[in-house]
């Protein structure tokens, strides 16, 4: 999953809304894919437990169907758009599509845990080359004079609801219809949103091709530096633990299908109000409102082994995650398009990289900590990488607030 731009975000005008010949059904369809592509990668997180279950594997097996997408997409998010060098992308969105379908189907019906990883590993590759292109693209998607700020963040719209409403709606439909319904209907969605595609989508024609040289331009940038430390410290420490919060569930608290759920699903609305609460927030000081989100952090952490066994304490901890890793993406992206805006849009490939190689080693860590020791043992553990993010926001950061800019209302 990439870093997007939040649609409370004030819209910092920096060049004059490009003309295009998009329309809002290219912007909208292009808004579809991106959700489904989230929901797909996201989806087993849901459906770990049933997966492992059905194949007779451990919960930390399993989770090789959340690590190998991300390795996949970390090799492809930098190097498919150069290699594609100045190829229209309209059909690269296309074909990404399709690879999505096919690779949501195999899922769905794949009779083996090697047949599954291979779907999971192509599936990797849509995801990879989507995000790498997807942000440039989003200027010259929606109709003439839309401004990029209101574009872009309406094809990302697509991934915050996926990000947060996703998961849980898969979960729920994989309990009444099976996990493998839910790959199916993931499919079903890229049938028709590559459809949508075919008939609206515009020339996309890059403006220049991406080089190997211009991948690093964020890491050159050393206040964009100091935030992807922040970023990956962060997002490590979440990846790791989210991916078996419903075997925690489980085998931990004892809950049902129903309840698990249930919470998956408070999970996505509580990140909703966090995902505005960081869009506000993070425009006023982006390093503190990413100094909030650690202490949220650290209070779940710290507190579910003790208190998520019981119904209610597994309510508030569950609410308190969602919030917080709701504000973690809009945040970090805010970071970047403040500290370091003329970067973004060459270093943005790599950028999609990092963080697919954080989901993925995040996911890794946490199999193989659940496997040999415990969920418990695994989420005391990753309040190191919180407590280092704290230490890097008030010493190696400290000083790093939002510049003034003209913003537009």
């Amino acid at each position: 999953m990439p870093i997007s731009p939040n649609s409370q975000n004030s819209e910092i005008r920096s060049e004059a809304p490009p003309t295009t010949k998009g329309s809002w059904y290219a912007l909208l369809s292009v808004a579809i894919t991106a959700f489904a592509l989230v929901t797909s990668e996201f989806l087993p997180i849901g459906v770990l437990n049933s997966i492992a279950s059905d194949l007779h594997i451990s919960a930390g097996t399993a989770g090789l169907v959340i690590t190998l997408p991300g390795i996949m997409a970390a090799l492809a998010a930098p190097l498919l758009p150069v290699w594609i060098k100045e190829l229209d992308r309209k059909y690269l969105l296309i074909g990404l599509t399709v690879i999505m379908v096919i690779a949501n189907l195999m899922t769905a019906f794949s009779t083996s845990l090697s047949m599954l990883l291979f779907s999971r590993f192509i599936l990797g590759i849509a995801i990879g080359g989507f995000w790498a292109t997807a942000i440039a693209l989003s200027g010259k998607l929606g109709p003439q004079h839309l401004p990029i700020a209101k574009a872009t963040a309406i094809v990302m719209a697509g991934v915050t609801l996926a990000t947060v409403l996703g998961v849980p709606l898969g979960t729920w439909l994989s309990e009444y219809f099976g996990w493998r319904n839910a790959f199916l209907l993931t499919a079903i969605i890229g049938a028709v949103v590559l459809l949508l595609e075919l008939i609206f989508l515009p020339a996309l024609k890059p403006d220049s091709a991406i080089h190997f040289r211009d991948l690093p331009a964020l890491l050159k940038d050393k206040k964009a530096r100091k935030g992807l430390i922040i970023i990956i410290l962060v997002g490590l420490a979440h990846f790791s633990s989210f991916s078996y919060l419903a075997p925690f569930f489980k085998n931990t608290a004892g809950f049902d299908s129903s309840t698990i759920s249930s919470l998956l699903l408070l999970y996505g609305v509580a990140g909703i109000f966090g995902n505005a609460f960081a869009g506000y927030s993070g425009n006023l000081n982006v390093r503190y409102t990413f100094a909030f989100i650690c202490l949220l952090f650290a209070i779940v952490f710290f507190s579910f082994p003790v208190f998520a066994v019981y119904l209610p304490g597994a309510l508030i901890l569950t609410a308190l995650w969602g919030f917080a890793f709701g504000a973690f993406p809009t945040t970090a992206n805010i970071w970047m398009f403040v500290h370091a805006p003329d970067a973004v849009e060459k270093g943005m490939p790599l950028f999609v990289g990092f963080f697919q190689v954080m989901i993925a080693t995040g996911s890794l860590l946490g199999g193989y900590v659940v496997d040999h020791f415990n969920a418990s043992i695994l989420l005391y553990s990753v309040l190191s990488f919180i407590l280092i993010a704290v230490l890097s926001i008030f010493t190696w950061s400290r000083g790093l607030n939002n510049p003034t800019m003209e913003c537009t209302s």
